[in-house]
């Protein structure tokens, strides 16, 4: 039997995943992405904020290129990004990544970049409103730290009828996670069916925690 795996990213994020899980084997791929993103609207107050810090903080792609569209001529911002994709994003607006995260989690983030830029700064940080103040509580100590939410990270209605149909159809090996909030996604409405049993991957230690902590096992994938 062919094995099938769900894939739970945005549909455009996809082929490498693909690629990577056919040469273990995947045959069959289902795409539901169980976080969409929203952007909100970025008023005057912001944009003064965006152009009056000296760096901007990106931990998801979602809100690069809105962030990065208004910044005003002569303003050249220090950015630091939490993973590679980010960071090609951010090039391909135009802009220099000045600090990528050594690892993919906002702990390993955060003190990589404090013990290599020490001294008191401004930080511009976009975030969805599931994001927590970490990053806002460990630096706001020594910097001005901004965080503002400048997107919406939601589970539209028509995805939890997709997913609840594939589910019960039962013809999955694996599912695929990239994040905490897909899996938290995927849980709650995986608790309401018989509960087949499947190999789930996890992108970096933070999802594959998660996972862990809900009382499941995961596999870490490596980017």
């Amino acid at each position: 039997m062919t094995k099938a795996i769900l894939l739970t990213r945005p549909l455009n994020m996809n082929a490498e995943d693909q690629i990577r899980f056919r040469a273990q084997g995947f045959g069959r791929f289902y795409e539901i992405p169980l976080c969409e993103i929203k952007p909100l609207p970025i008023t005057e107050a912001i944009k003064r904020k965006i152009n009056a810090a000296e760096w901007l903080f990106f931990t998801s792609q979602a809100p690069v290129a809105s962030v990065l569209a208004v910044i005003e001529k002569g303003h050249h911002p220090l950015i630091a990004v939490i993973g590679k994709k980010t960071g090609k994003m951010v090039q391909s607006c135009g802009f220099k990544v000045a600090f990528v995260s050594p690892e993919e989690t906002k702990k390993q983030f955060v003190s990589a970049w404090q013990e290599r830029f020490p001294s008191g700064t401004s930080i511009f940080y976009p975030k969805s409103q599931l994001a927590d103040d970490y990053i806002e509580e460990l630096l706001g100590i020594e910097n001005d730290v901004t965080g503002s939410v400048l997107y919406q990270n939601i589970f539209p209605d028509e995805r939890k009828a997709e997913l609840v149909e594939l589910l019960n159809w039962g013809n999955l090996s694996a599912v695929y996670f990239a994040s905490p909030s897909a899996w938290k996604r995927f849980l709650s409405v995986y608790n309401k069916t018989e509960k087949m049993p499947f190999v789930f991957y996890a992108i970096g230690d933070t999802t594959k925690k998660s996972i862990n902590d809900s009382g499941y096992q995961a596999v870490l994938v490596r980017r």
